[in-house]
């Protein structure tokens, strides 16, 4: 049986830029939050191949580069681009009437 989402307010929209990152925290995971053509995506934040922050990676369109070792990920989808067995786990985003982004997590207690 597949654990439902618990939603965390985690951002304002208004403090969100196009190309670029966003480290947030829902519970107690750490995820990176990107805007890109008005909408919002959010993938886990370490790269399953190097560790690197991917919220401070840059941003070309709709692709994150590590910054650790420069591999592609795009966070529409969470396809590693350089190597798809390291493909990225997306959570679901939804934005309250007064403007703040939500993020859905797993409430299975774990940490990634």
């Amino acid at each position: 049986m597949e654990q439902a989402d618990k939603f965390f307010k985690v951002a304002k929209l208004a403090d969100l830029e196009e190309g670029r990152g966003k480290l947030v925290r829902a519970g107690l995971k750490k995820l990176a939050l990107f805007l890109h053509e008005g909408e919002l995506y959010c993938i886990q934040n370490f790269c399953p191949h190097a560790g690197g922050f991917l919220a401070m990676g840059d941003v070309k369109g709709c692709v994150v580069k590590c910054p650790r070792h420069n591999w592609g990920f795009d966070f529409t989808s969470g396809a590693c681009l350089t190597n798809q067995r390291y493909d990225v786990k997306r959570y679901e985003t939804k934005i309250d009437e007064d403007g703040w982004v939500h993020v859905g997590v797993p409430d299975d207690g774990a940490i990634i």
